[in-house]
């Protein structure tokens, strides 16, 4: 037999056993993973530990690695999903709106909680202040969330409007905490006697304080919920139109049949449901938001 015939027959085989994990190699270094960012609406430490939770159990149920990235404030994540920096993004309804009219309707959300629907903040007060009604906050220095917050600003401001408070006008000093874990905070150590906040975010700090009274730097127990707005939709998952360009096909259909396949009956769901304390995703409508973008056209959120 020709010797060049021996030596072509085992470098065939070399390739045919090497070819495989070059191609798996080739194939892994093509996908491109799903970037995620989230508006920074809590601690730093209560989100990263929230959004990794989310993120681990997302790749899994996509089969796309799934890259967290943190932003410092509001305006960052929307500029991150717009400018395409992020493919998806939580964001609070007035971040839903901003970043659907600025990419001319590249955004769109893709799920929604169930209870965003039918959302509410609380306006919260020092229990000493013993104020019974709006009215007893007057000259009383009060705090606002984030300015470009859905349930710690605008909404707030707005219902409040409507019952004849002027923030500016009616407490003796207005102030933005940045997030509803520190409006919580300012209010229960004195730095402020009132403020608005997420309904969830307050409920849920209770709730972790039941069980471990040093969770939080504060007595909770001097706050008091003294009043509620009405109802409004708030927050979304919001996904850029073209994420399964970057990321795969189907990338898109099966981000929301993970969220929305959620079951609370189920012990592995109900973890990732009390991240975000729901009990239940559905599919969004972009015109859901529209009740929102009507308050933003008549509110000034630069204040």
């Amino acid at each position: 037999m020709n010797p060049y015939a021996h030596k072509l027959t085992a470098w065939c085989m070399f390739l045919a056993i090497l070819s495989p994990p070059v191609l798996a190699q080739d194939a892994a270094a093509q996908v491109k993973p799903l970037r995620v960012t989230a508006i920074p609406d809590a601690n730093k430490d209560t989100l990263k530990e929230d959004q990794a939770t989310i993120s681990a159990w997302l790749e899994k149920q996509i089969g796309v690695p799934v890259l967290f990235i943190p932003v410092e404030n509001y305006n960052a994540a929307v500029t991150a999903l717009v400018s395409g920096q992020a493919e998806m993004a939580w964001l609070g309804g007035v971040t839903t709106v901003q970043a659907m009219m600025l990419s001319k309707g590249k955004v769109l959300p893709l799920v929604t909680r169930e209870n965003d629907l039918k959302f509410k903040s609380y306006v919260i007060a020092r229990t000493e202040l013993g104020a019974k009604s709006l009215k007893d906050l007057k000259g009383k220095a009060f705090t606002f969330g984030s300015k470009s917050s859905t349930s710690g600003h605008v909404m707030p401001r707005h219902f409040l409007v409507q019952e004849g408070v002027q923030p500016e006008k009616f407490f003796s000093r207005v102030a933005y905490s940045g997030d509803h874990t520190k409006t919580v905070l300012d209010v229960a150590t004195g730095a402020v006697d009132a403020g608005a906040v997420n309904y969830t975010y307050f409920d849920r700090m209770v709730a972790e304080v039941k069980k471990d009274p040093k969770k939080y730097p504060a007595d909770l127990s001097k706050v008091q919920v003294l009043w509620t707005t009405p109802e409004f939709v708030d927050y979304a998952w919001c996904v850029r139109s073209d994420v399964d360009q970057r990321c795969g096909p189907g990338v898109t259909a099966r981000i929301k049949a993970a969220f929305t396949g959620l079951d609370a009956k189920g012990e592995a769901d109900q973890r990732i449901l009390k991240v975000q304390s729901t009990q239940k995703y559905v599919a969004a409508k972009p015109e859901w938001w529209d009740g929102i973008k009507a308050v933003l056209e008549s509110t000034d959120i630069s204040k």
